[in-house]
């Protein structure tokens, strides 16, 4: 008996070619939010080129 991983999955290349790669779009949209968040919440006083010295 074959793995059905080995011969794809014809329903979900189907889904794929009449939506899209959602899970793929989900996936990048992911990064770059994780990404933007990291950026915006990173506390390194440095990294903005402003001098907080007292």
């Amino acid at each position: 008996m074959t793995s059905p991983t080995l011969l794809g999955s014809p329903i979900y290349d189907q889904l794929v070619d009449e939506h899209g790669d959602v899970p793929g779009e989900v996936r990048t949209l992911a990064e770059v939010t994780r990404r933007e968040a990291e950026r915006l919440l990173t506390w390194d006083l440095s990294a903005s080129g402003a001098d907080h010295r007292e």
